[in-house]
């Protein structure tokens, strides 16, 4: 592996751990601050990993803007609340933003399982 392919793999991955989809029983709300005041402005999540989340928002985020995310497993009746810091922000085509947040404590093995969508099974 030459040199170039190395910083080229490096920089394009710098993930500290492995992103995952969100269960559809899974109810994620999202409000600026840190206060939990303010309407959910959370569209829809794309995926989580046990330090942070990539959502999209009605509302415009900026980076190290902070934001609480309350997610609560309907059939489990498990809820998690985190605070979180956005990391990078794009805005959409509909007007929406596209946001990385790090979460400022990582998720539990437990709580990520409650969260994340399990695996499909290759047959």
């Amino acid at each position: 592996m030459t040199e170039a392919t190395k910083t080229t793999s490096s920089a394009t991955n710098r993930r500290a751990s492995r992103r995952v989809g969100v269960r559809e029983s899974v109810r994620i709300e999202c409000r600026k601050g840190t206060m939990g005041l303010g309407r959910n402005i959370l569209k829809s999540a794309l995926d989580v990993s046990e330090s942070g989340i990539r959502i999209v928002v009605a509302a415009p985020l900026i980076k190290n803007d902070e934001a609480e995310l309350y997610f609560q497993n309907m059939q489990l009746g498990r809820s998690v609340k985190r605070l979180a810091k956005v990391i990078w922000s794009l805005a959409t085509e509909e007007g929406s933003c596209c946001a990385g947040l790090h979460f400022d404590k990582p998720l539990s093995y437990v709580e990520l399982q409650s969260i994340a969508r399990p695996p499909r099974l290759m047959t």
